[in-house]
């Protein structure tokens, strides 16, 4: 928890009137502008402390004020503007503010710098802008002027990378150093700036200072103009409380995007923006009334207002106004201030994101008041690190810093700080608040010495027990507590200067630090020492002493441990530079060693400055570090790569690895996805590390931090989903980090210390000493049991058993041994657990245990609540029972503590398959305790109120008639009739089985009555079976035969049906029900028709009762062929067929009849095949057996059958279905093949993924126009590789080449395919015919060869006007008349006419002889016709006219043979 403490400004005079104050943007600089009578205006420059800058001599000036101030954004330069007109610019450098020549002679309204400082805008009352330059040399030039000849109120620069952004990425506990480390490098600067005016129009100036208006309001005045901090758009508010959003283009337009009009109070319009902030990302805080500031979200357009109540604060009066408001985005903190000088904070929550409810994510959590109307607020940092607010009281101001509550420990008393000049000390005994003169920022604590600092002094208090002496000299005054029982008193020794950012105290040594060296003072103050760092190291940023051993680091990463048990600190080890031992190591954040100085726990920020997520351990004696990843931590890849976290095999390792393995991935579950934040050994044991961490996220279900009462009726969590958890650790060289407990802690839980057995947090306020786990119920044990314990719990987290029993053996206590237990549950160490019960004497609780560990259902966690329940740890066994998901076993635990109310909770949410158990346990208890009414309805909820509520009423008749008389449950009252009807009541119990609709005990009832037509009449109206029964027994009793097969049969009795119409001749009824009977019924019927002979009725009846042989027969002696036909048969029908089919008159009649019979009877494609049966696709179907109706031999010869019978066919897509489902792809290809159709051919090779259907399918493609189809030619060249027949591809694409060069005369694109080619060929291995391989190879080689050179030839121009002779194999690569073409065009080119047409007369004999192709094949028109020119001859001297033959291909040409075959 953080407080604000005030600190008033130290004018130099009093009864200055402050009018403004402005923060550095990144330097704890505050700039006001006051005045006062006496002075006239003026401007002071402060730190951080309130106090003046020396040797700044601050500007002054009898007559005017200062109207504006504005601070470059990373250099100390502030500029003034003032009432004359003047601009005066103090550079951080110089002692004097420089005087800026201007155009200014109006009072300077508007000042303000440009995002990275390239440029700064200063306007005046009468509209008049200008733009300034300030130089690598601070010198300030005018770069342009504006005169709009209006009122500038309103000035914003466009952003480009916003401070928002790069705070964004810093979490709240970045480390200490980020802003002396972090500068912004990125993108330029934007010069670009908007000015409003008070006429109400905008204008958006450009670099070079061109002015263009881009929104006019008609005259409404504008309240303020805002920039947005992360993206490109304007928000503007206009009077009456109507803000818009606009979209700005890369000219500067404007295009409105989103507009609200706010309720509230009219503001007055000021110029600035402090009524107007940003809250975040896309949220506006608007200051609309008193004590009424409401968020707007630009982006969901959700707006709501701010609470400003507090839990424990009264409500404001209704005469305070919000004045200012302000926004910070380093600690997410809005401010308020109002005009009785209250101050509300706001703080924005870290799971905002996730809150269902817009208004949830901001919370009030401080009100500060002052004396003094708040005129102004404004937010300013140190080292964009800790908030500073400066409040402009007017006749005061005041700087407001924001501090973590300081507090310190020892083990004899501690302190904490309660206000900002109040200081509560404490011990078991008694309390003091002392009450000092200054205010407190650090304090540190021993047994003997307290120290307080405020930054710049040091108060040095003693603490003197009683019964022993004071170390000062006597006659000091003394304070002690006004308690007579206080075992203490303090008193003040020492007063001393010191600047230092922290204090520790050693024994009655005062060490501080600051950013120069870490110092150590006497009590009385004197220096002691210094430890300085060098320039290479960087400056000291933290330290910490733990035992005798301090621990400094610094700035460039550099640790260094020194023994204060010497005369002089000593180093106990070299200084270590981490850069050298981490991996993207950005900075130290802290680093502490434990109390025997040979090992330093430390947490550090990554290279992004952002805190990596591991606690790291330098061993200083093995020189190794050891690393615990809570952020990515991965238990088996951890496993295997430090071998510190691998159990030792020993004696007891081997029964308990898999306990030991289990508990610790359970550990790891729980770290996982947290930071580590503030860690410490424990004062005496080396080995305890206590550290605590905060999880990164928050899950959508919590929307805040739940207590951690004990209530069982409060919702549960899961320790992997707490936010925040306290993790004590054991460390050693042997086995690096043993987690060895875990627990919970509230969000705002601060750890201070861990001093054996206490683990000591700051919670709420107050200083809180935690009993750990292992100590609970031995918190005053004396030094060799706490001792004994801490090496119990060390060897117990090692699993080494032997060791853990050898350190407790001595300890007699049954209390330690009780205590021991109970840290099983925690350890959940249940083999241990059962020696602590044999040594405690629990042979009950021994039993239990034992029993639970040998259920192997029983997960571990349950187990171990077996073990708490007998220890009476009945919370804890809850809290297991909830982590394992056994709900129900923590059900029963809740019903045998009669908390039923709890244990209805858990059945309803998590044990609904227990609900109704609950709800019966429950009302038994209620039925003992005489709740009889509430236990009916329980036992009604529990559905066990049929029989629980008569047994329970037994003895109470009239609360049971009563109970009956109300009840709607149809089988309750059911029962209630059968028992007036017992009493012999007839009527009543008839209306009571009305009420039921128990149709069957109401006819049953009327039978008896003698009113057998109503009774028959109500059976007929419903529909109960019964009820017809009855009926049907009651008719066949007195004779209505006719009536009781009625009623037999509704009632579905159709054995007595079928009977009564046999018995009594009833052939029609009996022919209605053999068609709805079962089977045996249908064969009777079917007896009884043939014996009468009706044997077409007895043929169905036979066929649908399953007597199938008997229905052949009698079918095929009476010709009924139309009755075997159908869609369905019964089991064992079809393969009766064939016999019928073999005795049909003629194939034709089977194949018209019974298509259907004779495909179901196994009679399939052969038949087709020998009468030439046309196959349709259905047929076909029908004709393919299902898989499991016969072998798969057998299936697969169909399919084969019914293929081949399609190929004769023709049906070639068909029959390639058919080998495809027979599993032939090779013959389905083929069949494809010869349908031609080339897109399914691709397909089918695409899916098939066979080699040879690759090559298949690549041969079939060279078949086509390839040429002019760039698919298919893409398509040949994968399946040739796909199917790895590198030969023909090399073939392909010789064959390509050659197309290229008779075609297209492209010897480029052909020397490209004789390189694939030549390619492909050395890729083949093993082949068949190594000559022939190479043989084709030498053969592609020379074609390249060939090629290769007359493309060189050509690109260059370097032909000679002789062809060479390269015999067969130059003309089998380069044709010879595109040689002679290419000197003859080089020879045109160079004006050698008479060696072209020489060349022409060899080209047209070489043509001669090779065939009749015309010299134009070689020769295009141009070439003809400048030769010609050249030679002042006509073209046809050139080229005879000669009749036109049709030009062949060399077909002669060499080609290069396949190499290896298929």
């Amino acid at each position: 928890m953080s407080l604000y403490f005030e600190n008033p400004v130290n004018f130099p005079e009093s009864g200055s009137i402050s009018v403004n104050g402005i923060w550095h943007p990144n330097a704890p600089l505050l700039a006001v502008a006051s005045f006062s009578q006496e002075r006239g205006g003026f401007v002071i420059i402060f730190d951080e402390l309130g106090e003046p800058l020396k040797d700044v001599s601050c500007p002054v000036h009898r007559s005017y004020q200062v109207t504006a101030l504005a601070w470059h954004p990373e250099k100390t330069i502030l500029s003034s503007g003032w009432e004359n007109g003047d601009l005066k610019v103090w550079n951080g450098s110089e002692k004097e503010f420089i005087s800026v020549v201007g155009p200014h002679k109006a009072p300077i309204t508007l000042l303000e710098f440009s995002e990275k400082g390239g440029r700064l805008v200063s306007c005046d009352s009468t509209g008049s802008v200008v733009g300034w330059k300030i130089d690598s040399k601070c010198e300030t030039n005018m770069s342009f002027h504006l005169d709009l000849k209006e009122s500038v109120t309103h000035l914003t620069f466009r952003m480009t990378i916003s401070m928002w952004k790069v705070l964004l990425k810093l979490p709240n506990w970045r480390p200490k150093t980020t802003a002396r480390k972090f500068r912004v490098q990125e993108g330029s600067d934007n010069l670009n700036f908007f000015i409003a005016t008070q006429t109400g129009s905008i204008y958006y100036v450009n670099t070079a200072g061109s002015c263009m208006e881009v929104l006019n309001t008609e005259g409404v005045p504008l309240s303020y103009v805002l920039y947005h901090p992360l993206k490109d758009a304007v928000v503007v508010m206009m009077e009456g409380l109507t803000i818009g959003l606009f979209s700005v283009d890369y000219q500067g337009h404007l295009t409105e995007t989103a507009k609200v009009k706010l309720s509230g109070r009219i503001q007055t319009r000021s110029i600035g923006n402090q009524g107007l902030v940003w809250a975040g990302n896309n949220s506006l805080a608007v200051l609309t009334g008193e004590l009424t500031i409401r968020i707007w979200d630009t982006e969901t357009n959700d707006n709501y207002v701010l609470p400003t109540s507090m839990k424990l604060y009264a409500p404001d009066e209704k005469n305070s106004h919000g004045k200012r408001n302000f926004h910070v985005k380093l600690n997410q903190t809005l401010c308020a201030g109002t005009n009785i000088g209250r101050i509300y904070f706001w703080m924005k929550k870290s799971n905002s994101s996730l809150m269902e409810n817009p208004e949830d994510s901001w919370e009030l959590n401080n009100i500060n008041t002052i004396s003094g109307t708040i005129k102004q607020l404004m937010w300013g940092s140190v080292m964009l690190r800790l908030p500073l607010l400066s409040v402009n009281c007017v006749t005061s101001v005041y700087i407001m810093k924001e501090q973590t509550i300081s507090c310190c420990f020892s083990k004899e008393i501690w302190a904490m700080q309660k206000t900002a000049n109040q200081v509560l000390l404490e011990t078991d005994k008694s309390n003091y608040l002392l009450q000092l003169e200054t205010q407190v920022t650090d304090m540190a604590i021993s047994e003997h010495i307290l120290a307080l600092t405020n930054g710049r002094n040091v108060v040095v208090y003693e603490i003197i027990w009683k019964k022993t002496e004071s170390v000062a000299e006597k006659g000091a005054g003394e304070c002690s507590g006004s308690d007579n029982t206080s075992d203490f008193s303090v008193k003040e020794l020492n007063r001393f200067s010191c600047e230092n950012d922290g204090l520790i105290v050693y024994e009655k040594t005062i060490i501080s630090i600051n950013s120069k060296a870490v110092t150590l003072y006497s009590y009385q103050g004197s220096i002691l020492t210094s430890i300085t760092s060098g320039l290479s190291e960087g400056e000291p940023i933290g330290m910490d002493v733990t035992g005798q051993y301090l621990t400094i680091f610094t700035m460039e990463g550099f640790l260094k441990v020194y023994n204060l048990a010497e005369p002089q600190p000593k180093l106990v080890t070299p200084v270590r530079n981490l850069y050298d031992m981490i991996s993207d190591f950005g900075e130290i954040i802290q680093a502490k060693t434990n109390s025997s100085g040979n090992k330093v726990a430390m947490t550090l920020a990554a290279a992004n400055l952002v805190p990596d997520g591991k606690l790291y351990v330098w061993d200083i004696e093995s020189d190794a570090m050891i690393i615990y990843d809570f952020h990515k931590y991965d238990f088996l890849e951890k496993n295997a790569v430090n071998s510190m976290y691998e159990l030792e095999e020993n004696g007891n390792v081997d029964d308990n690895g898999n306990r030991e393995e289990e508990v610790k991935s359970v550990f790891d579950e729980i770290c996982k996805s947290r930071i580590p934040l503030t860690l410490f050994w424990d004062k005496e044991d080396p080995r305890l590390l206590v550290c605590d961490a905060r999880k990164l996220k928050v899950s959508n279900a919590r929307k805040g931090f739940l207590s951690r009462s004990k209530s069982m009726t409060e919702e549960k969590k899961n320790l992997k989903d707490e936010e925040h958890v306290i993790i004590t650790m054991f460390v050693s060289s042997e086995n690096g980090i043993k987690i060895h407990d875990i627990k919970a802690a509230d969000s705002d839980t601060r750890l201070l210390a861990c001093a054996t057995p206490y683990v000591v947090t700051l919670q709420k306020l107050s200083i809180v000493r935690e009993i750990m786990a292992d100590f609970d119920g031995l918190e005053c044990c004396d030094k060799p049991t706490r001792d004994a314990v801490l090496d119990f719990s060390y060897n117990l987290s090692l699993g080494n058993m032997d060791a853990a029993f050898k350190a407790i053996k001595l300890v007699q206590s049954s209390g330690v041994w009780a205590s021991l237990a109970r840290m099983c549950v925690k350890t959940r160490r249940l083999d241990v657990a059962g020696v602590c019960l044999g040594h405690m004497g629990n042979a009950m609780a021994a039993r239990a245990l034992r029993l639970a560990m040998a259920d192997d259902s029983l997960p571990l966690e349950a187990k171990v609540a077996v073990l708490a329940i007998h220890l009476g740890m009945l919370d804890e066994a809850e809290q297991l029972y909830v982590q394992c998901g056994r709900y129900d076993l923590q059900n029963k635990l809740l019903r045998s503590r009669n908390k039923m109310d709890a244990a209805h909770a858990v059945a309803e949410s998590k044990d609904r398959i227990n609900l109704r158990n609950t709800e019966h346990a429950w009302a038994r208890t209620l039925e003992q305790a005489g709740d009889f009414k509430e236990a009916i309805a329980r036992y009604e909820r529990a559905n066990t109120h049929l029989y629980d509520v008569p047994r329970m009423l037994s003895d109470q008749p009239a609360q049971l008639q009563s109970y009956m008389s109300k009840t709607k449950n149809k089988d309750m009252l059911k029962w209630w009739g059968q028992y007036i009807e017992s009493q012999g009541d007839m009527r009543s119990a008839l209306k009571i089985y009305a009420s039921a609709d128990d149709i069957y005990s109401q006819v049953r009832v009327l039978c008896f009555l003698g009113e057998e037509s109503v009774a028959a009449e109500l059976a007929r109206s419903n529909s109960d079976k019964a009820a017809y029964y009855h009926m049907a027994r009651y008719y066949e009793t007195v004779g209505n035969y006719e009536e009781a097969v009625n009623f037999f049969t509704k009632a579905t009795a159709y054995c007595n049906a079928v009977r009564l119409c046999k018995e009594n001749n009833m052939a029609d009824e009996l022919w209605n029900l053999g068609l709805v009977v079962s089977d045996r019924e249908k064969i009777e019927c079917a007896k009884y028709f043939e014996e009468q002979g009706d044997l077409e009725k007895a043929v169905v009846l036979y066929y649908r009762g399953g007597m199938l042989h008997k229905a052949l027969d009698l079918a095929f002696k009476t010709q009924q062929y139309e009755i075997l036909q159908g869609d369905s048969h019964p089991p064992g029908f079809v393969p009766r067929i064939p016999r019928w089919w073999k005795s049909a008159q003629s194939i034709s009649l089977r194949m018209s009849s019974s298509i259907r019979l004779w495909i179901c009877s196994g009679l399939r494609s052969s038949l087709c095949l020998k009468h030439n049966v046309q196959l349709t696709e259905d047929l076909a179907e029908k004709l393919t057996p299902e898989k499991g109706l016969v072998d798969e031999e057998t299936r697969l010869g169909v399919l084969e059958n019914l293929a081949e019978s399609l190929m004769l066919q023709g049906d070639y897509h068909l029959a390639t279905k058919k080998f495809t489902q027979a599993g032939d792809k090779i013959r389905a290809m083929k069949a494809l093949l010869k349908s031609g159709d080339t897109e399914k051919i691709i397909f089918f090779a695409s899916v098939s993924r066979q080699r040879e259907i690759y090559i298949m399918a690549a041969n079939y493609l060279q078949s086509l126009d390839w040429q002019n189809q760039p698919d298919v030619l893409r398509n040949i060249i994968t399946f040739y590789s796909k199917g790895k027949a590198l030969d023909l591809l090399a073939n392909f694409y010789v064959a390509c080449a050659q197309v290229e060069i008779d075609e297209f005369q492209n010897y480029e694109k052909a020397f490209g395919a004789l390189t694939e080619a030549s390619r492909c060929l050395q890729k083949i291995t093993g082949p068949k015919d190594s000559k022939q391989m190479q043989r084709a190879t030498e053969i592609v080689q020379q074609r390249l060869t060939m090629v290769k050179r007359f493309v060189d030839i050509r690109r260059y121009d370097s032909v000679s006007t002789t062809p060479d002779d390269g015999g067969e194999e130059l003309e089998a690569a380069v044709r010879r008349g595109d040689i002679f073409a290419l000197m003859i065009h080089q020879c045109v080119k160079s004006g050698k006419f008479p060696e072209a047409k020489q060349l022409c007369g060899e080209l047209r004999q070489l043509l001669s002889t090779t065939g009749n192709t015309p010299i134009t094949y070689y020769l295009n028109k141009d070439i003809i016709e400048a030769l010609a020119h050249g030679l002042g001859v006509p073209v046809s001297v050139i080229v005879p006219i000669t009749p036109k033959v049709a030009m062949t291909s060399n077909d002669d040409a060499e080609t290069v043979e396949e190499v290896i075959e298929d």
